[in-house]
């Protein structure tokens, strides 16, 4: 049952996650990107408190609140400031091929850091699982200059880093309120990236706009990042990380029915391979 569980859960993670990629697009026509970063954390924390009220209650002690602080810095803040600014110069689909490092770069960390063994298994899942990103999105990616190269894997390289902060640090406080609290000390660096950006056009709240900030701020965000941070509480990271795979293939999925592109020969391959790839990642 518990099983049955998480494999639900994760496949609403990826869902919501995925749904994200192609939310973010419609809403970057109506806000500016740090703007969206310092939004969606705004509608995601009253969100959060509504639906998990025990969430609200704060970590313990001033090591817990400065790790959990950190965590939120690296998890939400780093990582999405060096997401958002690589894909302003490069195409979505080579963001979601660098940015889908993660599960790799996590999984050697994982190894160094916190001595987590890696089987054979898993290892060739996660090769075989970016191998299969790298077909589904090939068709769209575009070029890029070393600087979009370096914002993009270093917004990788944040989230792992982040992973590894919460399993060595963090999983043994309640998941909740870690969740809840590292969004809300992300606010403020949020505020501050945004005013530190300068001006920004008025936010334009068209119907589309409202519609795509709200999914994207309540189960793209309030929900996806409990889910994640619950199955990091639960799980090693070498267990978890090949399933992220599962994200950017979702997220093309959302893009055809959202944005109506159609997929070709090579990226339904793409998926058939990173199947294989989840599959031999969960038996390893």
């Amino acid at each position: 049952m518990r099983a049955a569980r998480e494999a639900l859960l994760f496949l609403a993670l990826a869902t919501f996650w995925g749904l994200n990629y192609p939310l973010v697009k419609v809403a970057l026509a109506s806000v500016a990107p740090l703007q969206l970063l310092f939004l969606r954390l705004a509608i995601a924390i009253p969100s959060l408190v509504a639906l998990l009220p025990r969430s609200a209650r704060p970590p313990a002690g001033l090591r817990i609140n400065l790790l959990t602080a950190l965590f939120g810095a690296l998890d939400i803040v780093a990582m999405q400031a060096l997401w958002y600014s690589g894909e302003s110069e490069t195409s979505p689909a080579t963001a979601s091929i660098v940015i889908y490092t993660y599960p790799i770069i996590v999984t050697a960390l994982g190894a160094i850091l916190l001595g987590e063994r890696v089987t054979r298994g898993r290892a060739a899942g996660l090769l075989l699982g970016f191998l299969g990103t790298v077909m589904i999105f090939s068709g769209g990616a575009g070029p890029a200059d070393s600087e979009a190269y370096a914002l993009l894997l270093g917004s990788a390289i944040s989230w792992s880093l982040a992973t590894i902060v919460y399993r060595k640090y963090l999983r043994s406080e309640d998941f909740s309120s870690v969740n809840l609290y590292h969004m809300i000390y992300a606010l403020p660096m949020a505020a501050a990236l945004m005013l530190w950006e300068g001006p920004s056009a008025a936010i334009r709240w068209t119907p589309f706009a409202i519609a795509a900030l709200a999914l994207i701020g309540i189960p793209g965000t309030a929900l996806a990042f409990t889910i994640y941070v619950y199955m990091y509480s639960r799980h090693e990271v070498s267990r978890v990380a090949p399933y992220m795979f599962l994200v950017p293939a979702f997220s093309m999925i959302f893009s055809y029915a959202i944005l109506g592109t159609t997929a070709s020969g090579a990226e339904l391959a793409g998926y058939s391979i990173l199947s294989i790839g989840i599959y031999l990642s969960a038996r390893g």
